[in-house]
């Protein structure tokens, strides 16, 4: 039913990729054109005007996504900000939060975190004159116990934790709750990257005593390449307000009278700094108005079946090795293949339809979306993955 709503990208004009690549770029929402055609008419008929017009409104339109984007974060709508792009806010973020001393100063993170994340927090940690800050845990698939285990040998020394939400790689799924709790034990915060999270794992951020997250929209929110990201602070945080104010972050109410001085808003939307799109907003709209229709409760039920089925076809291959843990996950499948030449196994797969991707030095990840992607899919892929085991 919800395939029928999404374009599904093609090899070639009359042939359709199984595309198992949702965990970089999701599938467009078919409605999305509509929900851009119309902010492009508004900005035709009314040009500025349509910032304030009772049919556009453009001043809050992102304001108003909050209360869609909401359940799939588990937050209250004030904790959250639709703005900028991941990591720009990282950077907002950290500048807010990382304020070492001698004594404490360290960041943990996950073992091979995505690059931008590294370079966000090299930078602030160079910035500060704390070069050797950025701690990685030992292990790429660690258990929690390993995880909590870190955060109490660091202790007093350790300013924060920054972790991903689901590993970019090995699409693990750790275990926000726990590490949370154990970062707030040592008197550090926990800071989270939900781009591989949000729309795939279920989340309860506030619950859960987040600090701080960011996100991208163009993985499994389906809101296009480049698509505007979001971030969310803990109620608890949002008397900080940000260590760099913008335009935007200003108050609605005085934000146009072009004041001197930054009249912050109450909430996390403080920490936003310029306009954002509403051609990008529409197409994030578009996808959200899908999810909104879901069950979500079965719908990331619908996402672990995928995986599982996935998973179980390829284990059962003695020339392939899963990398997602077993029992913490989202859909994302990443395996190895053990044969002589793994690029060329994987160019193969290209070749015969499959669109997946390969991360070096030998890592292939797939990962069937519930929105778009079915069970007859995943039969031709193990199908096509048993065939690789000569190479």
């Amino acid at each position: 039913m919800w395939r029928n709503l999404f374009a599904i990208p093609r090899r070639d004009k009359h042939t359709e990729w199984v595309y198992f690549c949702g965990h970089s770029l999701g599938a467009q929402p078919k409605a999305a054109a509509s929900y851009i055609r119309r902010r492009l008419e508004e900005w035709a008929w009314e040009g500025v005007g349509a910032y304030f017009s009772q049919r556009a409104h453009w001043v809050d339109y992102a304001d108003s996504l909050r209360e869609k984007i909401a359940p799939l974060l588990g937050v209250p709508i004030h904790s959250i900000a639709i703005a900028h792009t991941l990591t720009t806010n990282l950077h907002l973020l950290i500048a807010s939060f990382y304020r070492p001393t001698a004594e404490r100063y360290y960041i943990l993170t996950e073992k091979q975190p995505f690059p931008s994340d590294v370079y966000a927090l090299q930078s602030w940690a160079n910035y500060h004159g704390y070069p050797d800050a950025i701690i990685e845990l030992p292990n790429l698939v660690p258990t929690t116990e390993e995880i909590v285990q870190e955060i109490y040998r660091l202790g007093e020394k350790l300013a924060g934790v920054w972790m991903s939400g689901v590993h970019y790689l090995t699409g693990q799924a750790f275990e926000i709750e726990k590490i949370t709790a154990a970062a707030h034990a040592v008197g550090a915060w926990a800071g989270w990257d939900l781009a591989h999270a949000v729309g795939n794992i279920p989340l309860s951020l506030e619950a859960w005593g987040v600090d701080f997250a960011v996100w991208c929209s163009y993985k499994y929110l389906n809101a296009g390449p480049g698509a505007v990201g979001g971030l969310y602070i803990h109620p608890s945080h949002h008397a900080r307000g940000p260590q760099f104010a913008g335009w935007w972050g200003n108050r609605l109410e005085t934000r146009f009278l072009m004041d001197k001085h930054f009249d912050p808003a109450p909430d996390a939307r403080a920490w936003v700094h310029s306009n954002p799109s509403p051609l990008s907003l529409a197409a994030l709209e578009a996808s959200l108005d899908i999810f909104a229709q879901l069950d979500l409760s079965e719908y990331f039920m619908s996402v672990q079946r995928l995986h599982n089925y996935l998973r179980q076809g390829l284990v059962s291959m003695p020339h392939v090795e899963v990398v997602t843990p077993e029992r913490s996950h989202g859909a994302q499948v990443s395996f190895r293949l053990r044969v002589e030449s793994p690029k060329a196994a994987y160019e193969r797969l290209l070749t015969a339809g499959f669109c997946v991707d390969w991360r070096e030095p030998d890592i292939i990840r797939a990962a069937p979306v519930a929105l778009y992607n079915h069970s007859e899919e995943i039969d031709a892929f193990i199908s096509a993955v048993a065939t690789l085991s000569s190479l």
